[in-house]
């Protein structure tokens, strides 16, 4: 079998719900495959078809050891030399030859074949075990440093001691919000300077309870993962350590919630306590310690700046897609049409795309970078009616400039 990357690479990205950093999955499979062997097998068997696993799922193979259903997942892979083609449990995947999926107890098995050889190259979770983890992930504070480009190591810690943290947002287990909210701290930063931070982690309780979450901080019904980081701002505001916050998606919602929260005096809903800080007497100083920066925010940027202002908080900058439907329809940060209209386009890839091609995910340098990932990057692309849309819009933008820029400062 001949080894493309790139083809590889595509095949995953596609497929989404990626466990590493793109960087990262790209450093992975440029080394070449490995050969795959049970534990529990005593030596290489040459029986059956050749199992070979790319980097990525190598990595991905080593992750799941820790966890109970690691044999299970094995004896799937294993099945494979003998029956590669099963006809329950596995597919063909569409539009492709022969790159197909196997169903065991726990994980969703991708691989190629061909040459007598089967090419596992990505494995993920099934939904329901992927919930049962993440709400096992724990609220809290984590130590997170850069070991290699997009790599972060990450470890338990009870304060801020970094110059840059981090909140991120909906559906992040640990470990994509680790190279997730460093990305973005990369992006606003510099590479060279954003090389640790503290993550302020917000675990994931499955989309519909995130939706929740959010919802009560939208309307000032302070969540308890709300409650923990106004706890934590005001500590570090004790200690006099100066932070530079990174707030993406939902947590824009909770930065911005955090800080009502302290304003009031603790109170748990928006309409008491003070009433957003009004009768403070240390106005701009409670929480002068502390800068911020939004990404694809969620919180409304007017509502929320004459919180930072009574708190002191400097609002670094705040930056979104045009078409990023967390920002504009969620957080109601526009009152023009076609950034409405294109927020609603475009929010199936928000809500369903891949990392390059979502709107919000990810930073993009401008609208060309993006609409270059939209029009050959992994995914599936724009649709009928995102193509007509994208007709126009570009239409717009060279005479009638009804969009002022891409990145809102």
């Amino acid at each position: 079998m001949e080894y493309r990357p790139d083809i590889i690479n595509n095949q995953i990205f596609a497929e989404g719900n990626i466990q590493a950093s793109p960087q990262e999955v790209l450093r992975l499979n440029s080394q070449p495959p490995i050969h795959f062997q049970a534990s529990f097998e005593n030596m290489m068997t040459d029986n059956g078809y050749q199992l070979l696993l790319t980097g990525y799922a190598a990595k991905i193979l080593e992750n799941e050891q820790a966890y109970d259903y690691f044999a299970s997942l094995q004896r799937a892979i294993v099945s494979l030399r003998g029956n590669p083609r099963p006809t329950f449990g596995g597919y063909l995947k569409k539009g492709t030859v022969d790159t197909r999926s196997l169903e065991s107890d726990y994980h969703h098995i991708s691989y190629n074949i061909a040459n007598g050889q089967v090419l596992i190259f990505n494995i993920t979770l099934k939904d329901y075990i992927k919930l049962q983890r993440d709400k096992h992930e724990k609220i809290g504070l984590y130590k997170v440093k850069k070991i290699r480009p997009s790599v972060w190591k990450t470890e338990k810690v009870d304060r801020v001691t970094t110059p840059y943290a981090a909140v991120n947002g909906q559906s992040n287990d640990l470990g994509k919000a680790t190279w997730l909210m460093g990305a973005h701290l990369e992006w606003e930063f510099g590479e060279n300077n954003a090389n640790e931070y503290t993550l302020f982690h917000n675990p994931s309780v499955g989309g519909p309870g995130d939706t929740w979450e959010s919802v009560q901080d939208k309307f000032g019904i302070t969540t308890d993962v709300t409650k923990k980081l106004s706890e934590i701002l005001v500590k570090s505001q004790e200690y006099k350590h100066q932070i530079q916050w990174m707030a993406h998606s939902q947590g824009g919602l909770i930065f911005a919630e955090a800080v009502r929260y302290h304003l009031n005096g603790n109170s748990s809903w928006a309409l008491t306590g003070g009433f957003n800080g009004i009768f403070r007497k240390d106005k701009g100083e409670s929480l002068n310690m502390h800068s911020v920066a939004f990404h694809g925010n969620a919180n409304n940027n007017l509502r929320s700046s004459v919180l930072f202002k009574r708190a002191g908080i400097d609002v670094i900058a705040t930056r979104a897609n045009d078409y990023d439907m967390v920002n504009t329809i969620i957080g109601l940060n526009t009152l023009n049409p076609w950034r409405l209209i294109g927020s609603a386009v475009y929010s199936g890839h928000v809500m369903g795309g891949t990392t390059q091609q979502s709107p919000h995910t990810l930073m993009h340098e401008d609208f060309n970078a993006w609409d270059q990932q939209m029009s050959s990057g992994p995914g599936k692309g724009r649709n009928n009616l995102q193509k007509g849309f994208d007709v126009v819009d570009k239409a717009g933008r060279g005479s009638i400039k009804y969009i002022n820029n891409f990145l809102k400062l």
